[in-house]
């Protein structure tokens, strides 16, 4: 019987302190890649809703711009005069911190009062049915030329300028 005792007691050794390490690391590792990955998830989903907010100022300018040819009224936004915003020199930050694979961004308009800045404060972007929105706007109702004044570039470096192409 006692035989039988000491033999059980060396089955019934328990978790080993390698197994535990062992354990714990891999544990670690999945804990560190699920961070990164929801990071990676966070950042990625920010850049798409700069680029779609893009996207609907843009959608809206036109469709503004159809109805300013058909009413003759005024287009919403303050007039940017060359005193005011340098159109130039935000192109050139734009450019320069944009990613290298992307064009070059060019103003399709040489006259800085076909353009206009839509805020908040000044009920353009209210006016243009766009509510909470943070970031500011350059726009071009005659081009189509959207510019995220506030932001300029994504993260990963994406210009957060378009226009029509069909415009031009």
């Amino acid at each position: 019987m006692e035989n039988l005792d000491k033999r059980c007691r060396k089955n019934q050794e328990g978790i080993t302190l390698i197994a535990l390490t062992i354990t714990i690391i891999v544990l670690l590792i999945l804990a560190g890649i699920t961070i990164n990955m929801g990071t990676s998830n966070i950042k990625d989903s920010k850049e798409n809703a700069l680029l779609t907010e893009l996207g609907m100022v843009q959608n809206a300018i036109l469709q503004r711009k159809t109805k300013v040819d058909l009413t003759d009224e005024e287009y919403p936004g303050e007039v940017i005069t060359s005193t005011s915003v340098d159109l130039d020199q935000i192109i050139q930050d734009i450019n320069a911190n944009k990613a290298a694979e992307e064009e070059m961004v060019d103003r399709k308009d040489d006259n800085d009062e076909d353009y206009y800045l839509l805020t908040n404060t000044n009920n353009g972007l209210a006016d243009l049915g766009i509510t909470n929105s943070e970031d500011e706007y350059i726009v071009n109702y005659e081009t189509g030329e959207v510019i995220n004044y506030t932001t300029k570039v994504t993260g990963s470096g994406k210009p957060l300028y378009i226009y029509a192409k069909t415009l031009n």
